[in-house]
């Protein structure tokens, strides 16, 4: 760390706030962990310091290294082939990364907020590139139109306030006829480099499952799973409830996908129609209870179907699913209302943290490390932000403090509080001492009866 470039006082605190960011959680000793280390040259984790820093400092690779060369002892080659490096395991170092990080931000966390994990995907634009591997032609659901690039999914924790990243997969297209460009390494099942690639091929769905198995047992494991209604499949709902998580997700309205309501397979318009709403300004127009099954299970499980008025039009409603049948309906909105800390996730990585624009890499391992580098600083923000805002977080000062204030006693607090204002009274209003004495016991006696025996003491010294 000692080899970031300092212009400046704001470039030493922000140095120093990084070297305390990874000591504190261990970010060199997980880099070992992941296969990234070099045995000579520039230590990796001074090349990955640097790349970690990059943004703040409003400069480009480029510049950087023109305007700083005698302060970098590396040149662009070293961080190209540490970006290229292909046997560095970078999703398995934010997920370890963010292990380290959430038992932190659990301390500052109340044990009756629902904490919960939070799935969706982003799209990656490489519209002006050509030769990248695995180049994909892709649909953005949100814009409604196709693109070239990758799909980026991501799997956060979060408890209401603070959303941390856990793991992420860029996703190519398994189509092959939406396959741009194939893959730049010769096929190896036994190396990293071939896995990475064979997972990009996968489904989604399949992925983000394989996600949630990761997270079992960790620091990030939450009881509920959050997603939007691409990913609310029966097949889904009933793998992940497998897993050991309650699922709370927005339905699609479509006729394909139906539910087992009162002994009959029907799709959930036909549960709105049945059923009477609720009236006046509740903030749910009616709830049923369903089963949920699906061909290549064996197994059916319980759900509950929260319908709720749509915002953008009164006319229509939205309807969520809960496999938690222990939640009311009102939980159940609210829970599903955290899901939304994953959007400005992914607006903070592209708009501010540059994702997609930093660099023109072609290797995919190469853009994999690059959006494990990414995902890192906003880790670092994450912590940053929650140590600025939450007054829990000032250390042992703030224990210290607690730890005086509950060595006083009330009756000593009062004795203290009665002597400032006895001298203030004396030197203010010029009274004598007899008069004093008059006014504290006028005091005390004005307060109620419990306050009043307390005080008894004070009462006797004044």
């Amino acid at each position: 760390m000692t080899i970031i470039t300092q212009s400046g006082e704001k470039d030493n605190v922000l140095q120093k706030r990084f070297l305390s960011f990874m000591v504190r959680f261990g970010v060199n000793r997980i880099l070992r962990s992941v296969n990234a280390e070099k045995t000579k040259g520039v230590p990796t984790h001074c090349v990955f310091a640097v790349l970690l820093g990059l943004v703040f400092t409003h400069k480009n690779l480029y510049t950087l290294l023109a305007t700083n060369s005698e302060n970098l002892p590396f040149g662009k080659d070293v961080v190209y082939r540490f970006l290229n490096k292909a046997r560095i395991n970078w999703e398995l170092f934010v997920f370890r990364l963010s292990i380290e990080v959430i038992p932190e931000i659990k301390v500052l966390t109340s044990e009756k907020r629902r904490c919960a994990l939070i799935i969706d995907d982003t799209p990656y634009y490489r519209n002006r590139s050509k030769n990248v591997e695995l180049l994909s032609r892709c649909y953005d659901s949100s814009e409604r139109r196709y693109y070239k690039g990758f799909h980026m999914l991501n799997l956060g924790w979060s408890d209401g306030q603070t959303f941390v990243p856990v793991d992420f997969r860029l996703v190519a297209s398994s189509n092959n006829d939406n396959l741009l460009e194939g893959s730049h390494v010769k096929e190896d099942c036994r190396t990293l480099a071939t896995k990475r690639r064979n997972a990009a091929r996968r489904s989604k769905p399949a992925l983000a499952l394989e996600m949630l198995k990761a997270v079992k047992g960790t620091s990030a494991q939450t009881q509920h799973v959050l997603c939007d209604s691409w990913y609310a499949s029966l097949s889904f709902i009933l793998s992940t409830k497998g897993l050991g998580f309650d699922i709370v997700a927005r339905l699609k309205n479509t006729e394909k996908q139906r539910y087992l309501y009162e002994g009959e397979a029907v799709p959930i318009k036909q549960i709105y129609r049945a059923n009477k709403k609720r009236r006046g300004r509740s903030r749910y127009l009616l709830s049923a209870a369903i089963q949920v099954q699906h061909r290549d299970f064996d197994e059916t499980i319980p759900a509950k179907l929260v319908f709720v008025r749509d915002k953008s039009n009164r006319k229509k409603w939205i309807a969520f699913i809960s496999t938690d049948m222990q939640l009311n309906e009102e939980e159940i909105i609210a829970l599903y209302g955290k899901r939304w800390d994953i959007e400005p996730f992914h607006k903070v990585l592209k708009s501010h943290l540059r994702l997609t624009n930093e660099f023109q890499l072609r290797s995919f391992d190469a853009i994999t490390a690059h959006a494990a580098i990414v995902l890192t600083r906003y880790i670092f923000l994450v912590v940053e932000n929650r140590n600025s805002k939450d007054s829990r977080t000032l250390g042992a000062l703030f224990y210290f403090v607690c730890d005086e204030l509950q060595d006083i006693s009330f009756a000593a607090a009062l004795k203290l509080i009665v002597s400032i204002l006895s001298q203030a009274t004396c030197d203010f209003l010029h009274l004598t001492k007899e008069q004093t004495s008059a006014l504290v016991e006028l005091f005390i006696n004005r307060l109620p009866f419990d306050l009043r025996l307390k005080s008894v003491g004070v009462m006797c010294e004044s």
